[in-house]
């Protein structure tokens, strides 16, 4: 099962980059029809029934989801949900739910949202599975039923393929039975105010004295950006939308990888809408009009620390794209900067081109001892009568912070 439950708190997928997991709190206070929202739940066992989504299931799943991860999470209003349920360009996504035999609420739920992936050279219906919640008072036997709708969602839909970002016990199950099928992606690190920095993890005057010196001293040297030569001029731009100019340059890197969400204009118009109030900061780098790459950026706090996210970063192949990849990575820094983000972050599969990119920017792989989670990656196939699909490794993915959906 490529999810885990956890003894505190719902079952869920592990979606962000808290440094602790936040508790339960116990029951749903909002949202939920009247036989969970009327008082304390019973204690024991309920009987459920694993079902599929139901218009008025909304209310319930909306719920849930709060009281896991809060009123800032990207599915946090009707509008949100309807834009990941309902404006997908890759197709209507699917929710499996388990519901209450007593009074039909909808008390745990997993997404399996569709996508359209280029994998070796032919474009593929896949899906990537997410978002899952079971409430407290129902996992017992809430999670094996969900799990086996969950899993008959790919053979009724003829999905031959799905991936997710999984719990460390999936990762090291899924790397017993099928190794080649997961992997851990880097996220790499660029601090840009030692000073804020201090601020926010010293408790002491003179930690953060040391620290912000320290950090006066290492930032000329340890994060000066390699430069790669080259005679012509590109140009980087900030953009307020993705045109049809992304379709063409699509195009022509979609074979770069063996594996890659199709990042066309469509996707990246949905997969970067300002849900829930986030907001994304597009540049394009062009030479002679021809787009050469882009890369998508957020700022937002993360625990107290003002973050740059590094959202996306795709450039054309070959040592031109080192070079647009460089300027891409300057213009994102001289934005984060101005933004006032204390060091900026993201997600690289290390064998990508994009990843020497931002190792040459100045970026560093955060040590597994101080990272605030491990992002472990896995696809499953459904298919495996499909040969193309069994002989696929994980090291064929491209994968950036864009492809974790929590984002």
């Amino acid at each position: 099962m490529p999810y885990s439950s956890e003894k505190n708190g719902p079952v869920s997928c592990h979606r962000s980059l808290r440094f602790v997991r936040k508790k339960s709190t116990g029951g749903l206070s909002l949202g939920l029809r009247r036989g969970i929202t009327g008082g304390r739940l019973a204690k024991g066992h309920h009987r459920v029934v694993a079902d599929l989504y139901r218009a008025g299931d909304k209310a319930d799943i909306l719920a849930l989801n709060r009281m896991e991860y809060g009123p800032t999470d990207i599915l946090a209003t009707p509008a949100d949900f309807h834009w990941r349920y309902a404006q997908n360009p890759a197709g209507q996504a699917i929710i499996s739910v388990v519901r209450d035999c007593d009074n039909g609420s909808a008390v745990g739920f997993i997404w399996i949202v569709p996508l359209h992936v280029r994998i070796k050279g032919q474009d593929r219906l896949a899906a990537t599975g997410t978002n899952l919640i079971i409430h407290p008072e129902y996992r017992t036997f809430g999670y094996i039923k969900l799990m086996r709708r969950f899993q008959q969602v790919f053979r009724d839909h003829d999905i031959p393929l799905h991936f997710s970002f999984v719990s460390e016990r999936t990762y090291r199950q899924q790397r017993e039975r099928n190794p080649q099928t997961v992997s851990t992606i880097p996220l790499l690190v660029k601090p840009l105010n030692f000073e804020s920095l201090a601020q926010t993890y010293s408790t002491k005057r003179w930690q953060r004295f040391i620290i912000g010196w320290a950090g006066r001293l290492v930032s000329p040297f340890f994060f000066r950006p390699r430069s790669v030569a080259y005679s012509g001029e590109i140009i980087v731009q900030a953009v307020d939308q993705f045109d049809e100019g992304f379709d063409e340059f699509w195009r022509k890197v979609r074979d770069k990888y063996p594996v890659m969400v199709i990042r066309d204009r469509d996707f990246l118009s949905w997969r970067f809408a300002p849900v829930s109030g986030r907001q994304y900061h597009i540049l394009v780098a062009r030479s002679r009009e021809q787009m050469l790459g882009y890369t998508v950026l957020r700022c937002l706090t993360i625990r107290g620390v003002k973050t740059g996210l590094i959202m996306d970063l795709l450039v054309t192949d070959g040592v031109l794209g080192e070079v647009v990849g460089a300027c891409l990575m300057a213009e994102a820094e001289t934005y984060f900067r101005a933004q006032e983000m204390s060091l900026t972050v993201g997600l690289m599969v290390p064998l990508a081109a994009e990843y020497r990119v931002l190792r040459r920017a100045g970026y560093t792989r955060i040590p597994q001892a101080f990272a605030p989670r491990t992002f472990r990656f896995a696809f499953f196939v459904h298919n495996t009568g499909d040969i193309d699909l069994v002989s696929l490794s994980a090291q064929d993915w491209f994968i950036t912070t864009a492809d974790y959906e929590s984002f």
